[in-house]
């Protein structure tokens, strides 16, 4: 028996006696150690392997939400938001809020034909390395055996415990569990209901309905409690290697449950990891994820995106627009290169079955894998993401704004010493490599070999000023996403210290630097990578550099300061100098400031440091690069 079936089949019998720990028993296991309930010991996480290998997974919105399918997944709280759609939408069809509310959806959420070894396969065939289902959506209905409810599958609607079947199904495939907690909204998603005569003002309903408070309104200590042990038992019962919260544990009140629940959890199961979004988390601590969007460049610690493989939903609803397959390898590739992971939603229908058309999208993607599969698990990013005309801007609910990718348009990954370059369309008969040329990225070696995953026979290739030229054969490998694999080159992978080029320069770009603070992010601004969302003066980044020799260093920055003059600090080990940041016209004016010179006393290893110089003198900017010249 496997590992993977034999933790199935514990689970299985243990799970049913499991109940929400109480709040003495979650402060005495986050006390426990290694972690402890503080930024400072959970910034210590160490990303687990299989997630920094796996890069794909797959997310499943499924509730009771999908009964009606119309709208969204948010149907339960646009129900009972008057004049909306689905108000509308409600009263036609199922008469008033007061008579038929969300309910009485429940016993229609039946999932009768819900096979969780068909849906674990169709997801190793989609080449998924873990799987997130919901476990509780905003709806407050649980879709596991909750301890603290009675509305939930295992007690209400499919009576049985969804999340536990799934687990040991996806368990036999030897897919990683992650489960979802949207659990914290729902403090406020059902307060539409009290604004007139619906169930959600029935004392017999609070149970589903929650508090249904203002927005506005922060949670109470028993909303948090109630949070946090739930939250413990989803740990407790199925053992989760990955728990994703969405945005509204942001708020200021939940930060000490946040930090408890985190010690508990890693405290509680080894390779573990959190989702969270904005800035929630610390960066080290958690994994940063952004919803159907991406970074604009890579970024020196994981991160992942969520999107759903609907451009209008994330539950079943009638009608759906799918996207293809092919724009979700090229966000896959995208990502990727830049230090991600993908995970792609799915939205099964109430009676447990996955639309035909999504079990397709899925089933395409794995063909897609298991020809270029080696390109992506397992790998690392290059020293630049990619190449190509087609921008990828930045930020969340970006997802439908890019162009078609074109043949120009590469994205890079690294395994050991052999890189591989993905060319997101057909490059004609030959495919033009320019970034190896770039004198900047200072790799070593030289191209030895070429070839093109799934063609068998060896391609021709030259290596000159201009890059690396291949001849493409006539037929393709695939239907789209084309990789190259190229030997022979050495230290190619993203990250570690910055050496100096031929010129004993340093550049050191906004991509490699390490970020101390929980604002601030690498994005994109007038076609560069920067460091953005620096308006906190306590925020710092700092490059390491290696092999530094001892003399004087002219210093420049290109910066953007669109908010007001800023004075910072750069240091080059102790030694630091004062700089003058004035004003610029947009977020994307970058400009070439001077600092004085820096004298370096040994040569050596160093560490380069940005600080804002006082908070009084600060106002945000974006840093896109330093420079360091030796003086002659």
């Amino acid at each position: 028996m496997s590992a993977f079936i034999l933790l199935a089949a514990i689970l299985s019998m243990a799970n049913s006696n499991i109940q929400a720990p109480d709040l003495g028993e979650i402060q005495r296991v986050s006390d426990q150690g290694p972690f402890h309930p503080t930024w400072a010991s959970l910034s210590a996480l160490k990303v687990p392997d299989w997630y920094l290998d796996g890069k794909f997974g797959i997310f499943i919105h499924w509730g009771v939400y999908s009964v009606p399918a119309y709208g969204s997944e948010w149907y339960p709280r646009q129900m009972y938001q008057q004049g909306s759609a689905e108000f509308k939408h409600h009263v036609s069809t199922y008469g008033s809020q007061k008579l038929f509310g969300y309910r009485d959806f429940i016993p229609q959420f039946k999932a009768e034909r819900f096979d969780p070894d068909a849906w674990a396969a169709l997801f190793k065939e989609a080449g998924a390395k873990f799987v997130v289902p919901v476990a509780e959506h905003h709806d407050g209905f649980a879709m596991y055996d909750c301890s603290l409810s009675d509305w939930c599958a295992a007690k209400m609607g499919p009576k049985r415990d969804i999340i536990g079947d799934l687990a040991k199904a996806l368990r036999k495939q030897k897919l990683v569990l992650g489960l979802s907690s949207h659990r914290a909204e729902h403090w406020w998603f059902f307060n539409g209901g009290r604004a007139f005569d619906s169930d959600v003002a029935d004392p017999k309903n609070a149970g589903l309905y929650g508090p249904a408070r203002p927005e506005n309104e922060p949670p109470s200590q028993e909303f948090l409690d109630d949070w946090l042990r739930r939250t413990c038992e989803l740990v407790d019962k199925y053992k989760p290697q990955l728990v994703w919260f969405d945005w509204w544990i942001e708020q200021p009140a939940f930060k000490p449950y946040l930090q408890k629940f985190a010690a508990y959890y890693y405290n509680s199961v080894k390779g573990a990891a959190i989702n969270y979004k904005n800035a929630a988390f610390p960066r080290k601590a958690a994994v940063l994820d952004l919803e159907r969007g991406q970074l604009a460049g890579t970024s020196p610690t994981y991160w992942q995106t969520d999107t759903s493989i609907s451009n209008n939903s994330w539950g079943y609803v009638v009608p759906q627009h799918y996207k293809s397959a092919e724009s979700i390898v090229g966000d896959l590739v995208d990502i990727v290169s830049k230090n991600g992971a993908l995970l792609l939603n799915i939205g099964p229908k109430p009676d447990g079955t996955i639309p035909d058309e999504e079990q397709q999208i899925l089933r395409d993607v794995g063909k897609w894998l298991r020809v270029n599969g080696e390109a992506i698990y397992g790998t690392r990013p290059f020293l630049v993401f990619g190449e190509g005309p087609t921008k990828v801007g930045g930020g969340m609910f970006t997802d439908t704004n890019r162009a078609a990718f074109t043949g120009e348009d590469f994205r890079f990954t690294v395994k050991k010493n052999t890189l591989y370059a993905i060319c997101l369309a057909w490059p004609g008969k030959v495919a033009h490599v320019r970034s190896l040329a770039d004198k900047n990225l200072r790799f070593g070696g030289t191209v030895t070999k070429v070839e093109l995953l799934g063609h068998k026979e060896g391609l021709r290739w030259s290596n000159g000023p201009g890059g690396l030229t291949i001849e493409v054969p006539d037929e393709k490998p695939c239907d789209y996403a084309f990789v190259f694999r190229i030997s022979g080159l050495k230290n190619i992978q993203f990250g570690g210290p910055i050496r100096a080029d031929s010129s004993g320069q340093f550049i050191l770009p906004a991509a490699l630097a390490e970020l101390h603070g929980a604002k601030l992010q690498i994005e994109s601004q007038g076609g560069r990578q920067d460091i953005g969302f620096w308006d906190d003066p306590s925020e710092w980044v700092s490059w390491q550099v290696e092999e530094i020799k001892n003399g004087e260093y002219d210093v420049e920055l290109d910066v953007a300061a669109a908010a007001g003059d800023s004075v910072a600090v750069v240091g080059i080990g102790d030694e630091k100098q004062t700089v003058a940041i004035p004003k610029t016209a947009a977020w994307s004016e970058f400009r070439t400031i001077h600092c004085e010179p820096i004298t370096v006393d040994k040569s050596g290893a160093a560490t380069i440091t940005v600080h804002a110089s006082s908070a009084g003198d600060w106002h945000a900017i974006n840093l896109a690069e330093i420079r360091l010249i030796p003086r002659k």
